[in-house]
């Protein structure tokens, strides 16, 4: 309370922000937990990304830049998997909806830079888009995760037979 006294903070903003900062280290946990479980699917000579890489995503500042690395190390990782399995060939599976959330990602930075008035509300919905962006890549990643897993358990089922 006293550090809200002297920042000038209202205690009720600062419950609040600590609550969105709760949600989001919880969404950002589900999303590395389904990330490496896509990987588990993938054979290890396939792998172009560690499963403990994928934990520096909730590290503020550091996952700027992790987010690329993922991003590019999850579609290399899926499309070396399926090339392998001999599936039809997908040149960078997930890469449009990761890499557009990686670059929209960096929208906060803006705010370092002093903006035209004019411009705030443009930065303001290009900055939301990635959550847009976030989801859709998400969702990508799950879904060849489920083909992946489809895959193993129909191997699974056709070896008992």
């Amino acid at each position: 309370m006293l550090i809200c006294r002297i920042m000038g903070i209202n205690p009720q903003d600062l419950s609040a922000l600590g609550f969105a900062a709760l949600i989001n280290i919880l969404i950002l946990v589900f999303f590395c937990k389904s990330l490496i479980k896509t990987l588990s699917y993938i054979q290890p000579g396939n792998k172009a990304l560690s499963a403990s890489t994928i934990w520096f995503i909730l590290v503020p500042g550091i996952n700027l830049i992790v987010n690329f690395i993922v991003v590019f190390g999850m579609s290399k990782s899926i499309a070396k998997e399926l090339e392998s399995r001999d599936f039809e060939a997908i040149k960078r599976p997930t890469f449009d909806y990761g890499i557009l959330y990686a670059i929209l990602s960096l929208g906060p930075l803006v705010a370092l830079f002093p903006i035209p008035e004019e411009y705030t509300v443009a930065v303001a919905v290009i900055s939301f888009s990635q959550i847009f962006f976030f989801v859709q890549y998400w969702m990508k990643v799950n879904w060849y995760k489920a083909v992946l897993q489809n895959d193993d358990e129909s191997a699974a089922s056709n070896n008992e037979e």
